[in-house]
């Protein structure tokens, strides 16, 4: 699957780096905001519904997948091979995403997103493309 890196996705990106690394201040959503022609008010919206996602859901499922993963590929004495790791870790996190009913935090993240998408005059992401 090819990816476009259209300017949500490049602002998404950009909002989601800085929440890992500590946040982001009024003045660098404000620079953000103006880099890419939104509203600050949907770089605060996007940064809370991701920041409450990442602290709910996405945390929380990285470890689960992680320690199952690691499991389910030592079992009955297997080694465990680094190689297909990400592979396996990928699968599991996909496995777990698509187990996991629709809640009000994803639902935020998924409006926060279109609302980006919308003020930058795209269409919101289909629910088939999302994950």
């Amino acid at each position: 699957m090819s990816v476009e890196w259209t300017k949500d996705i490049l602002l998404i990106w950009e909002i989601v780096r800085r929440i890992r690394s500590g946040g982001l201040s009024a003045e660098e959503r404000r620079a953000l905001a103006e880099k890419f022609g939104v509203s600050e008010e949907v770089v605060l919206r996007y940064d809370r519904a991701r920041t409450t996602y990442n602290v709910q859901i996405a945390d929380k499922r990285w470890r689960q997948a992680k320690l199952e993963t690691i499991l389910r590929m030592t079992e009955g004495g297997k080694t465990f091979d680094d190689e297909k790791f990400p592979d396996e870790l990928e699968a599991t996190l996909e496995r777990l995403r698509d187990a996991e009913p629709e809640n009000e935090i994803a639902r935020e993240l998924r409006d926060a997103r279109d609302a980006i998408r919308a003020e930058l005059g795209l269409p919101p992401v289909p629910p088939e493309d999302c994950s």
